[in-house]
């Protein structure tokens, strides 16, 4: 998991004062639903965060899906 979903999640901040830091002023963006993580958008009330296999998966889907003759 990541440092933000660490803190948010359990509390825990790295060792290193600079790195604690970044983390704790980036996690007031963040917010965790259902035990997955979401960031607080301006248009759009909460965006999903996926790890990197489904961020392929996603554009794998976006460019050769059922719809990838529609787009632009």
């Amino acid at each position: 998991m990541t440092p933000v979903y660490n803190y948010l999640a359990h509390g825990t901040l790295p060792t290193e004062h600079k790195d604690a830091t970044i983390v704790r002023r980036r996690a007031c963006a963040y917010v965790i639903l259902d035990g997955k993580l979401y960031r607080r958008g301006f248009s759009i009330p909460l965006l999903k965060c996926v790890d990197e296999d489904t961020v392929d998966y996603i554009l794998r889907e976006i460019h050769e899906g059922i719809n990838a003759q529609h787009l632009g």
